[in-house]
């Protein structure tokens, strides 16, 4: 996935209902969703992991060669039936390929929590983390990533403003 796609695909993953929900299951879905981002509270987000390798041939090509691609994937963990909070796992990646070669990659996991959530479907927590977790924990890759490839010096531009874009 590219720059541009990669913040409207992170925005928009799981948006879909499955087609077999009515109209009164839809709007009771928005309605829990819509609950939860009003009553939870973020709990804890925390830099579970980091890997970051560069092979030296990445610094002697030029930027405009390189090809850089940002995925994320949510794994929730916690789904806050016992205790009232929701966990999940976001790990996010940057991978910079000249041609096919892979020369920058870039892995980063966050565990994120929320406290708060009361009488809702697998299906409502699973966007929620999904959505809000991502946006939680960009902002932070943003900068992890931002660092690291100064350090390297790199000298890649900065990775896209996540950019939320409504329903049409």
């Amino acid at each position: 996935m590219n720059d541009e796609s990669a913040t409207n695909a992170i925005v928009r993953a799981g948006e879909a209902p499955p087609p077999s929900l009515t109209p009164e299951q839809m709007q009771q879905r928005r309605a829990d969703y819509n609950r939860l981002v009003r009553t939870t509270r973020l709990a804890n987000l925390v830099l579970e992991k980091v890997d970051f390798k560069i092979s030296p041939e990445a610094l002697g090509i030029k930027e405009s060669l390189l090809n850089r691609n940002i995925g994320a994937t949510t794994k929730v963990m916690s789904y806050g039936y016992d205790d009232g909070t929701c966990m999940a796992n976001v790990i996010w990646e940057v991978v910079l390929k000249f041609k096919t070669k892979t020369v920058v990659k870039c892995h980063a996991s966050y565990i994120v929590s929320y406290d708060g959530v009361k009488n809702c479907s697998d299906e409502v927590v699973e966007l929620f983390l999904e959505h809000v977790g991502k946006v939680a924990t960009y902002a932070y890759f943003r900068a992890l990533y931002a660092n690291l490839d100064w350090a390297a010096t790199l000298n890649s531009q900065p990775l896209p403003v996540l950019q939320l874009q409504p329903k049409i």
